[in-house]
């Protein structure tokens, strides 16, 4: 039986575990409360912010240049291409407030840790952020590192930083999210589209004719053609919503070709880059795919290999309320071509070859 005496002594050893713990909780995760405060990362930016005129960031040796023009931001290396604003205005927003907290490594050999190394190498992932003003002039010159998941407590993220004059490193607030990768500065969707109004797709290859991919006739039609009445040329499986408008002689549809997965890649397109276009390409230079809607603009999509890369140009027609759409569509892609995923082309892009084979004799 414990004395009283004991008791109390046991409460007191207890209570003062209990302190230490919370104590070396507290110096483990002295910033899980409260405000994180430092000397400014980039001291100037927050007075100068409305005076700047380009964004440069260098990454693994390539360099992407962000120009304002006016209240847009445009992309300086693909000819003006229409820029986000608003991953602009973060940018500028998180290295303004973002605060030196704690010393990290000035060894430069030791940098590449904490993914501050020199920009320019093609395998680097620091990050190099030039903010100029609107005469040129250097209003910051940084390197964004590593991000720290919860560096200063739950939920309170920093990244390293340094200057690009400088080797000494800092655990910085903030997260200034930035790349050099032109997908993270525009808009990458090229093209959507409802799969489910899509009544005819007409693709033309140079060289190897049309392939015309029309909507089926409803269910309850294909029903009375089972009882009696010949199947329309080149009609897939009785599931499929599309068929073929006419079949090669002495041709069958591969097993596996599915022309509905043909349409419905038309839902959505999107970039990995994008470039100025003088003039469409030549009719034997490219595919011409052209997509007919109910009740949606006709779009005619011009696909081009250059190289092992996938480009892609587009216009679009349209009468009464399809005429608002295709404007906007003509709007965003006249006068510019589409890098866009090759796997994506080959849906889209898809020739005779693959999707015929001769009948067995």
């Amino acid at each position: 039986m414990i004395k009283p005496h004991q008791f109390i002594g046991l409460a007191v050893a207890s209570a003062v575990s209990v302190l230490l713990a919370v104590g070396l909780y507290a110096s483990s995760n002295r910033w899980s409360a409260g405000k994180v405060e430092g000397a400014a990362f980039v001291p100037d930016l927050a007075q100068r912010i409305n005076s700047v005129g380009a964004i440069e960031v260098t990454q693994g040796g390539t360099t992407l240049t962000i120009a304002r023009e006016g209240s847009a931001w445009k992309v300086r290396d693909r000819s003006g291409f229409p820029a986000n604003t608003e991953q602009a205005r973060s940018l500028l927003v998180a290295l303004a407030q973002s605060q030196l907290v704690e010393p990290r490594t000035s060894i430069k050999e030791k940098l590449a840790l904490l993914e501050l190394e020199e920009p320019t190498g093609k395998e680097a992932k620091s990050r190099r952020v030039r903010v100029l003003d609107t005469s040129g002039s250097v209003i910051s010159d940084v390197v964004v590192g590593k991000t720290r998941l919860d560096a200063f407590g739950s939920g309170k993220g920093g990244i390293y930083v340094r200057r690009f004059s400088e080797t000494q490193s800092w655990l910085a607030t903030g997260d200034p999210k930035v790349t050099a990768e032109i997908k993270d500065w525009i808009d990458t969707k090229v093209f959507a589209g409802d799969a489910a109004k899509v009544v005819k797709v007409t693709i033309e290859s140079p060289g190897e004719g049309a392939l015309v991919i029309e909507k089926a006739p409803p269910p309850e039609t294909k029903a009375e053609d089972a009882k009696g009445s010949p199947k329309p040329p080149g009609a897939p499986a009785k599931e499929s919503k599309y068929r073929l408008a006419t079949m090669p002689d002495g041709k069958k549809l591969k097993d596996g070709a599915k022309l509905d997965d043909i349409v419905e890649a038309f839902a959505s397109i999107n970039l990995d880059d994008v470039r100025k276009l003088d003039a469409p390409p030549a009719p034997e230079k490219a595919q011409v795919i052209k997509l007919e809607s109910e009740g949606e603009p006709a779009v005619t999509f011009r696909l081009r290999k250059d190289g092992e890369a996938s480009w892609l140009s587009l216009s679009a027609t349209g009468e009464g309320d399809a005429k608002k759409k295709a404007d906007e569509i003509n709007a965003k892609a006249q006068g510019w071509e589409f890098r866009i995923p090759n796997w994506k082309a080959e849906q889209i892009g898809k020739r005779p070859a693959d999707l015929f084979e001769a009948k067995e004799s």
